[in-house]
This record gives structure tokens, sequence and C-alpha cells, in this order.
């Protein structure tokens, strides 16, 4: 059938308004054109998972980037201090000749490989990962591989953006003989967004300076039409890494009462990024490996960031929000966005005082790397005066923050570990589920507070010890529901005894070494 569904008019990227929601509950969809119209007006973008809000970000930041820039400093305060997005600059990259945000035109499908063959055509379910395909169990739904799946064009737009940046790897259907395919590029990072109050502020807190002159860079749609034979290759700037083809996809429209749907697709292998990331993705932090002493160790490359269940990624705030004076990026490395705000911040673009969120997508895929475990996401309060602050003083302190939870979480193991073994007796996961999850809300206010002290030039020693608190004391109801939850007779509750008083000997401990080794790094005041 002749089929068209233009990207930048048609409603397709769910969003969420800053007023009421529309009476009859109807999620919002807009185009890019208007997107981009109404940014001020709009909270924030949300896809039906994290990963695929993560890539329409992704994909949005690829458009300003090459709509607006901005190349300069004093270009990004103009788009940050007009009302709206200047729609004249961004009709006339969408409105390029060259360009095609078609995702059904039959030369240059959005996204797409044209040249994949309609034999090797398959149900669409293949770019839907929770959705039962071959030896593919279902993951949160109740659907199988018989069931026949129908998309709407909006929501195969949605789900082919998703696919190029979070495809798992494994065997893939080859275009020729060439099965085997990486995981694509988000799988190896936590996509870190600094989220502002309006999707203006988002999309120009995560815009770092970008001089589309500068380079050969260009995103995946400004390329020609890819050659269905996968292949590999360096980056060619930052627009290409937002839109890496990781697959050569093809969809395929019908009709189906009189409506257009996408029921089968085309997924094979596409192209491997060559290149070390902390080179290339900027929307990720990493860190050296530590030793067991805690030293990086000597050699050792950079990794990246990534979302785990349970522990959160608040553990991870040393590497996502503060800079490091003296190693100059050599064992760990934010986000671009965060060095560009905490420049934006020294040039009083950005007040001070201001308190961002960073938003943490991911997923979890299996052994293998070929199956979605788990969809994820997570956010950390983003105090702007903590991200300018250059003195190791406060990495200290932050540092011992993480350490101290790290510590009480071990000593919650050993416990645990210690009982089950004394009991001969195989031991459960129920501590870390009670302690771990109740961590990221005090760890916010601990910030915040942190951040107030900062501002007012004063002692970080409240901050500190509101934090001991609250650690010990979800540590110590954490052992206690522990203690209450163990079926006990006579010899099981003289060992629970044992045990737990241990463990509360041993937090105490914990404590008092956290405020001897704050101490050092804690502001004088005129208190003190």
């Amino acid at each position: 059938m002749s089929a068209t569904f233009d990207l930048a008019t048609e409603s397709w990227i769910p969003v969420v308004y800053l007023e009421e929601p529309e009476p009859d509950g109807a999620e919002p969809l807009v185009g890019l054109r208007e997107l981009f119209a109404s940014a001020h007006r709009i909270r924030r973008i949300v896809g039906e998972t994290p990963p695929m809000t993560a890539a329409l970000y992704r994909l949005v930041l690829a458009v300003l980037h090459r709509a607006y820039g901005p190349a300069r400093l004093k270009d990004w305060e103009k788009l940050w201090t007009t009302e709206t997005f200047d729609p004249a600059l961004l009709a006339r990259y969408l409105d390029r000749p060259d360009l095609s945000f078609d995702l059904f035109d039959p030369q240059r499908p959005f996204l797409q490989c044209p040249g994949l063959p309609a034999g090797k055509k398959s149900t669409v379910a293949k770019l839907i990962p929770h959705r039962a395909v071959g030896n593919r169990v279902t993951l949160f739904d109740h659907t199988t591989a018989q069931d026949r799946v129908e998309l709407t064009p909006a929501a195969a737009a949605r789900w082919l953006v998703t696919a190029q940046a979070f495809d798992p790897g494994g065997m893939k259907t080859p275009y020729k003989a060439d099965k085997s395919s990486e995981r694509a590029l988000c799988n190896y990072f936590g996509v870190v967004l600094v989220e502002g109050a309006t999707l203006k502020e988002t999309l120009l807190l995560n815009a770092v300076r970008y001089d589309a002159r500068a380079s050969d860079d260009a995103p995946a749609w400004e390329a020609p039409s890819p050659s269905p034979e996968p292949e590999k290759r360096r980056s060619r700037g930052w627009t290409d890494v937002l839109t890496w083809p990781s697959r050569r996809i093809r969809l395929f429209p019908e009709d189906s009462g009189g409506a257009m749907v996408v029921a089968e697709s085309v997924l094979t292998p596409g192209v491997r990024l060559v290149g070390e990331l902390p080179e290339i993705e900027g929307m990720a932090a990493y860190r050296t490996p530590r030793t067991p002493s805690g030293r990086p160790k000597p050699g050792a490359p950079m990794l990246p960031i990534r979302l785990q269940p349970v522990r959160g990624v608040w553990r991870h705030s040393v590497e996502l929000l503060l800079v490091d004076p003296w190693s100059e990026e050599r064992t760990r490395q934010r986000p671009r966005a965060l060095k560009q705000l905490a420049a934006l911040a020294e040039h009083g673009h950005v007040p001070a005082d201001t308190v961002y969120t960073l938003r943490v997508f991911g997923q979890r895929l299996d052994a293998n790397a070929s199956v979605v475990e788990a969809y994820l996401e997570e956010e950390v309060p983003a105090p702007v005066a903590l991200i300018r602050a250059g003195d190791d003083a406060l990495t200290g302190l932050v540092g011992c923050a993480i350490e101290l939870a790290e510590e009480a979480g071990a000593a919650l193991r050993a416990m645990q570990r210690e009982y089950h073994k004394d009991m001969r007796a195989e031991p459960d996961i129920t501590l870390d589920l009670a302690y771990w999850p109740a961590l990221p809300a005090p760890f916010g206010v601990f910030l915040r507070a942190l951040n107030d002290a900062r501002l007012a030039g004063q002692s970080e020693q409240r901050a500190m010890a509101g934090w001991r608190r609250a650690v010990t004391s979800i540590a110590e109801q954490a052992a206690d529901s522990w203690a209450a939850g163990i079926a006990a007779d006579g010899r099981s509750l003289n060992m629970i005894g044992k045990h737990l008083g241990a463990v509360l000997d041993r937090l105490r401990t914990i404590a008092r070494t956290y405020d001897a080794q704050i101490a050092k790094y804690l502001t004088k005041d005129g208190h003190e």
C-alpha cells in the first residue's frame, strides 16, 4: 500500500504537559514541530518504557543540535532566555529537501534500510523486548508468540527509535550470512539526563555546545540510505552517536480494517561502534575500577556507570555530579551536560542555588546480553552549587557518605551470612530489599542540605550528621525486620540475639569511623 507518516507533523511522541491532563485521560502525542513549539508548556517526554524515554530524548537532542546549535555559550544563553524555540530555524532544518522524516518513504524511510528484502520480514514484535517472540519469554505482560501484533505508525516509530538505541544483542535475522549482533549502544551505560522545570529547560540543559560546521557530523537521517550489509566504523560526531544505527530495520505498513498499521518488519545486524566510550558518549558517567584498598587500578580503563536493580544509582553521585580537580578526568568523568552546567553557573547563566534532577535510564540484560530482564529508571538531585564546586573536600564528604551506606550494607549482609552459616541454612535476600531501596530519599535530603551549607558558607556537619542518623536508623530497622521475620525456636532465638547484637555494635563502630573521617573535610564556620 502507498503509505506516509511524517514524524515532523504527525503526533507520535508521548509528552506530559504542565497543565492538567485531558479530561478523557488520553496520553498527549506530538510531532517534532509541535514538540519544539510547545516545549515551554511541556513538562517532559514519557515513553512506554524508560529505554524508550531515553531514546526519544536522544533523537530530539539531535534535532535540536542540527537546528539550533548552540555553537557558543552566548548562543546557549540566547536560547535559554527566549521563551520559545524559534520556529523558523526548526522549519529551515526540517524542510530541507535532502531530508525525509517520513516513516514510510520508499527511498529513504526514517532510520530504516529500504534495501532489506520483504522475504525476510516477520512480526514487528521483535522490536518490542517485552513481547514473546520465538524462544523469548514475555516480560511484564501475558502475550504469546502466536499473538498477532499490530502497531499504529506512531507506536512503530517509537519502537523503531528505541530499538536502534537499546536492542539487545544475540542472533538476528541475517541479511546474508552475518547474524551476530552486539547489544545496541545505550545498553552499555546508564543514560543520564539533566531535568529542568520544562521540556525546553531540559533540552537546553542537555544541549552541550555544538557547531554543525566544525565537523562532518550528522544524524543517521542525513546520511544516504544504508546498505543492508552490517558494518563497523568510528563515529563522525555527537549527533551521529545520538542516532547510532545499531540495527538495519525496515517496517512494512498495511491496511487493517481501514486503518494503517505495522504488523511486520525486518531487523538485522547494523553498525558496530569502534572507539572508546568515554571519548565518544557524552550522556554517561565513567569511573576507573578500584582496588580492594579503594585506589584506582593502575592502567585500567574508565568504565561507564550502569543501573543495577535494588542498589541505587545515587551511590555513584561522585562520578555523576562532582569534578575531580586533581585527576583531570583520568579516573572519573561526569556527563558532558554536568560539565557545561558548571561552566554556565560560573558565568551566571544558571543560579547557584538551583537544584535540578538527574534522571538515569537503562535496562538490565541477561548473562548473554540477548534478553531484557528489567527496565530501569532512577533519579538523583543535582544541586548546582555542588556541581560547580571544584574542591576535593566536597568529593571527600560525599564519598564518605556513600561509604557509610556501603559499610552498613556490608554489616547487614555479614550478619545474615553468619547467622545462616551457624544455622546451616540457605541465605535469602530480604535484607538487601529492606535496606537499599529505603536510602535514595534520605540521600536526596542529604544532598540538598549539603548544597544549602555550601551556599551559606557554613559547616556541613549538620547535613553529614543527618545522613548518618538516616543510614543507621534504616540499617537497624532492616536488621529488626529480618530478625522478626525468622521462624524462631529456642536455638535460633539465641542465635538471632547474638548476631543482632553484633551488627548493632558494628553499626556504632562504622558511625564513629565516619565521624572521624569527615572531620578533615568539613568547612569551618563561626560556630566551630
